[in-house]
C-alpha cells in the first residue's frame, strides 16, 4: 500500500502530526529483537526542519535498559485508518448492471514514522516537558502540575527518565482516497458515516477534505485537533 503518490514531503507537517496524534510507539533494536513501548510525545523545535520530540518512560519499564544515548530509535505516530468498500463508488458504479470485477476494496490510512538517535534530557527539562504535556491536554481550567503535592512531585521523577530525539529522517504516508474520482468522494463519506465503526468518522473528514497537498493536511489535521 506504500505507493510514491500517497507520500508527503513536507517536513512542516511531521509536527503537526505529532501534535494530533501524539500518543505513540517506540522502538529500539534489543537482543531477540525490536523492544517496544509507548508513550505521548510533546513536539519540539530541532536541529532540522522536521523537529524534534521528547517522552519519559517509567525506569521499571522493559525497554529503559535499552534506551541509552545515541541508541537509533524508530517511532510510528498511527492517524486514522478505515476500510473503502467499492459499493462506496457511486458514482463509478450506477443503475442496475454494475461491474465491479476491475475493482476490489482497499484501505485507507494516516501514518508517520520518525528516526534519529537518543538523547537523555535533564531533571528541569524532563519538568518543562511533563508540565507542557499536561498543558497540550488538560481543559484551559484543568488540572495543572503545581497543585501536585512537592514530596510526590519530587519523587515520581525518580521513577522516570525523559528522552529527546532529534528527527534525522520521517516517512509520512497518507492514503486517503485522492487517488479516486473526485464524484466517488460523497459517496465514499457517506459510506464512512453510515458504517460510524471505530475511526470511520475521523476518516471520513479527512477524505472530504483532502486533496493531495500538504496545506490541505494541514488544514485537516488542525480541524481534527479543534474538534
Amino acid at each position: 500500500m506504500h505507493y510514491a503518490e500517497f507520500k508527503q514531503h513536507d517536513p512542516s507537517l511531521v509536527l503537526e502530526m505529532v501534535k494530533t496524534f501524539p500518543f505513540a510507539t517506540i522502538l529500539v533494536n534489543g537482543d531477540k529483537g525490536p523492544l517496544v513501548a509507548q508513550a505521548p510525545l510533546t513536539p519540539r523545535t530541532g536541529q532540522n526542519s522536521a523537529g524534534a520530540v521528547e517522552f519519559h518512560l517509567a525506569l521499571v519499564n522493559p525497554i529503559a535498559k535499552a534506551m541509552i544515548p545515541d541508541v537509533p530509535i524508530t517511532i510510528m505516530v498511527q492517524g486514522p485508518g478505515a476500510a473503502i468498500s467499492p459499493s462506496w463508488y457511486t458514482a463509478s458504479f450506477q443503475g442496475e448492471n454494475q461491474d465491479r470485477s476491475q475493482t476490489a476494496p482497499t484501505y485507507n490510512y494516516l501514518s508517520l514514522v520518525i528516526r534519529g538517535r537518543l538523547e537523555l534530557i535533564d531533571d528541569l527539562t524532563l519538568q518543562n516537558q511533563i508540565r507542557d504535556l499536561v498543558l497540550a491536554n488538560e481543559p484551559a481550567n484543568g488540572w495543572r502540575t503545581e497543585e501536585l503535592d512537592p514530596q510526590l512531585w519530587n519523587g515520581w521523577r525518580k521513577m522516570i527518565q525523559g528522552y529527546r530525539l532529534e528527527i534525522a529522517e520521517y516517512d509520512l504516508t497518507a492514503k486517503i482516497s485522492q487517488g479516486d474520482s473526485p464524484g466517488d468522494k460523497p459517496g465514499l463519506v457517506e459510506g464512512l458515516k453510515q458504517r460510524n465503526l471505530q475511526q470511520d468518522g475521523m476518516m471520513a473528514k479527512l477524505v472530504g477534505g483532502y486533496d493531495g497537498t500538504p496545506s490541505s493536511l494541514h488544514a485537516l489535521l488542525r480541524n481534527l485537533r479543534e474538534q
